[in-house]
């Protein structure tokens, strides 16, 4: 054996060697048939296009709700209602004074609801108008049914239904108001079924219409001199809280004031029947009305110092203070009336 046999040498047989791989070109070899179809259709663009528009929209819409949709719910949730009450003619009321209380109470506990009892997350409980309506009605049918309760007295002494509809109207932190409102819808509804049985005294003279329109001057009166003192003071801005819930509990004194007057008034018809007795009620209902109705946008109080925002604390005291001497010559009327009345019965006796 030679050298040359020990030694590795590369040897390749014909066809060992792998051949490169086939690599195809994209170019203008090919048919435009194919080409055509390889790129995107401008169709489908416009397609993916648009979906993609209304996704960004969409996007934009629940941005828009999360920071403006609760401002819009607690705007939405403010609800003050000054309609006339009108009293259902199928099924009439023993007094109509009760039945226009329950309307009052069930407006308010029915439609938008007590705003108090609310939860912290509530568009209501973020209000500051509402819930100084809603106080102020229910303190002023306390007052009322207090009123009531007096006229309606027994040898027993006023009224006990009467009595327990005033304790449980009164305004009260403590608990949720909506239990305690329905108990008193429920002793009013006492008192006119028993009323409707003649088991109670009926309450409407021409006392009673004294007295009502006497207490209704003090309401005024009272608001007149609480808004008073907040004139001048521009505190908070457009008004301060004061400021918003002393002229909504003014306005809410003033729809009660108009419908309880309007139902004693209707109750006997005969009442009023003077002509200066009749004028001085027409009188005092109007200036009722423009206290119950005021109700501007925004509530201001800038102390007259800004050219654009009033001062509406100042107004709603004329208001008051208007109303409340409407009210003062009314019931001076109605005591003239009487004394006509007195000397033409007199009269009419002495000639028989």
């Amino acid at each position: 054996m030679t050298s040359g046999d020990s030694t590795a040498v590369a040897y390749d047989e014909p066809g060992d060697t792998p051949e490169p791989p086939v690599i195809t070109l994209i170019g203008a070899d090919l048919p435009h048939a194919y080409l055509d179809e390889a790129e995107p259709s401008p169709l489908m663009n416009d397609i993916s296009n648009f979906f993609g528009r209304i996704g960004t929209f969409a996007k934009m819409l629940i941005v828009i709700a999360l920071v403006g949709g609760y401002p819009t719910m607690v705007v939405a949730a403010h609800r003050i209602n000054v309609n006339p009450v009108v009293l259902p003619q199928e099924t009439p009321w023993a007094s109509r004074e009760t039945g226009t209380m329950l309307t009052l109470l069930g407006r308010e506990l029915t439609g938008g609801g007590w705003a108090s009892d609310r939860s912290g997350w509530h568009p209501q409980a973020r209000l500051t108008a509402l819930p100084a309506w809603q106080d102020g009605m229910i303190s002023a049918l306390s007052d009322q049914a207090t009123l009531m309760a007096g006229f309606a007295s027994t040898a027993a002494g006023p009224d006990q239904d009467l009595q327990a509809g005033a304790r449980l109207l009164v305004p009260s932190s403590d608990g949720r108001a909506t239990p305690r409102l329905n108990a008193a819808a429920e002793a009013l509804q006492r008192y006119d079924g028993r009323l409707s049985r003649g088991l109670a005294v009926p309450i409407v003279s021409q006392d009673f219409l004294t007295a009502e329109i006497d207490l209704y001057a003090d309401w005024f009166s009272g608001s007149s001199a609480a808004l008073s003192v907040r004139v001048g003071k521009a505190e908070g801005w457009p008004a301060a809280s004061a400021d918003i819930q002393t002229i909504y509990l003014t306005r809410a004194r003033a729809h009660v004031a108009t419908e309880m007057l309007n139902a004693t008034l209707l109750s006997d018809t005969d009442l009023v029947h003077a002509r200066d007795a009749a004028e001085a009620r027409d009188s005092a209902m109007l200036a009722l009305r423009r206290v119950a109705e005021f109700n501007p946008i925004l509530i201001s109080s800038q102390a007259g110092s800004n050219r654009f925002l009033a001062d509406h604390t100042a107004t709603m005291a004329f208001y008051s203070e208007s109303a409340s001497r409407a009210l003062i010559e009314f019931s001076t009327a109605i005591g003239a009336q009487a004394e006509a009345d007195d000397v033409a019965i007199a009269a009419a006796t002495e000639t028989q």
